[in-house]
């Protein structure tokens, strides 16, 4: 594993031009901290993960698991919100934000929330393309609550594609739970079951349905959380 996180973080220490001596600046840390992660003698611990992330412009998912993508084969600046009278780029299309995603879920009419959401963000057609996403499945939403954390933060920006429902494992996903909106890993379980993985696993446990109990508890899959954004504050 620590040959692989290696190998990630000196593909975007290329990548963004960076040396050695610009992570040890932008984290400040030692020397020999920095030279053990390239030289996969160890990996980043979990305090300082999100910041190398940040500052390799990716996810610490990608890093560690490389699970997604890479924030920076995606998304090279800021996330903005735009109104109508905002003129778009040849390569932007809008797609709607949600401030409050969770009133939609809850409702249950997710179709009728997209069709009254006025909120906008850019999003180039040619990112959307590349993974396959139908502008018409792409929305974002604004995360709540620390239960993804570190992945996730409360504030964040998350984008989902409506049109990949299937569940594959270790994955993150939109979801509903109980007229709740959630943002989980999942995982298949035998029998049609489903196991919800917090990544903050330590103040959010595991659940676990099945079959019978998906039906019971109103879960269901609203899409694949492809890219998370994040804006720090003072």
């Amino acid at each position: 594993m620590n040959e692989e996180v290696r190998d990630r973080i000196i593909q975007k220490m290329k990548e963004l031009n960076l040396k050695q001596t610009d992570l040890i600046k932008a984290l400040g840390l030692s020397k020999g901290t920095v030279s053990k992660w390239v030289s996969g003698t160890n990996i980043p611990s979990a305090s300082v993960l999100p910041d190398l992330a940040k500052t390799l412009h990716t996810t610490p998912d990608w890093l560690i698991n490389g699970g997604g993508m890479p924030l920076s084969n995606v998304l090279m600046h800021p996330v903005e919100t735009w109104d109508d009278s905002t003129p778009l780029d040849d390569d932007e299309v809008e797609i709607p934000y949600f401030k409050d995603f969770g009133f939609a879920c809850g409702s249950g009419s997710i179709g009728e929330a997209l069709k009254n959401e006025t909120r906008k963000l850019r999003m180039s057609k040619s990112t959307l393309r590349n993974l396959s996403i139908q502008k018409d499945n792409a929305i974002s939403a604004r995360a709540y609550g620390d239960s993804m954390n570190p992945t996730i933060k409360d504030g964040d920006t998350i984008h989902i594609d409506l049109g990949r429902k299937t569940i594959k494992d270790g994955k993150i996903f939109a979801i509903c739970h109980g007229g709740l909106f959630f943002a989980k890993r999942l995982y298949n379980l035998p029998l049609g079951g489903v196991r919800l993985v917090s990544d903050n696993s330590a103040e959010f446990p595991e659940v676990q349905l099945t079959a019978q109990e998906i039906i019971d508890q109103k879960f269901e899959v609203l899409g694949w959380i492809w890219q998370i954004a994040s804006i720090e504050t003072w």
